[in-house]
């Protein structure tokens, strides 16, 4: 039997300029230490075939500069974007809480039945990262991939590989520059995927 190994290394983007409200859809920028966070996070990691971004700057501008200096083909997706929070963009925790306590807290216990006013409802978001991480995966089969994205996005591929219940989302945590490697493995019976390192 054949088998060949697919290997997903996962980033999350660095510390950002607005770092304590919800930023999904909003394009914040890197913090000088965010950028040296994320280049930290990668040192020894070795080389890859393709780097796949989200399309917001805090992740972009990164995965362009690292993509142009070793010469790696890159692809830039908004399907890798973070959730869209809608009206809670741009506010902190404690804010929305002040206004919308109830509604806060039901989201955090059942974030995929509670939808942020005028965001992303769960079951769209994690399809669409999800679709666009398996054509990612299923057209290079045994590369080495890069994949530079937000929170929300990474603990979607994780629980994917992990086979975890979507509405315990929130108990994976994912910090700023967090990276995190998974093996994809190929053969003739199927394809199964596994968590080789985190955080």
């Amino acid at each position: 039997m054949t088998s060949t190994t697919t290997i997903i290394d996962l980033l999350r983007h660095g510390e950002v300029e607005n770092d304590a409200v919800f930023c999904g859809s909003t394009d914040d920028v890197l913090t000088d230490n965010g950028w040296q966070q994320m280049v930290k996070s990668l040192e020894n990691k070795g080389e890859w075939d393709l780097i796949v971004s989200a399309s917001l700057e805090r992740c972009q501008e990164f995965s362009e500069l690292i993509a142009k200096e070793d010469d790696i083909d890159i692809e830039v997706d908004e399907s890798m974007n973070e959730m869209d929070f809608g009206l809670w963009e741009g506010l902190s925790p404690e804010q929305i809480m002040h206004e919308e306590g109830e509604l806060l807290n039901s989201w955090w216990q059942s974030p995929t039945k509670i939808v942020p006013p005028e965001g992303e409802d769960f079951h769209v978001f994690q399809a669409r990262v999800l679709a666009y991480f398996k054509h990612v995966v299923d057209n290079n089969q045994g590369k080495r991939i890069l994949f530079v994205s937000d929170t929300g996005p990474i603990r979607l591929i994780i629980m994917y590989i992990l086979g975890m219940q979507d509405e315990n989302i929130f108990r994976l945590n994912v910090d700023y520059a967090c990276f995190s490697r998974l093996h994809i493995y190929h053969d003739e019976v199927g394809e199964r995927g596994c968590l080789i390192q985190h955080g």
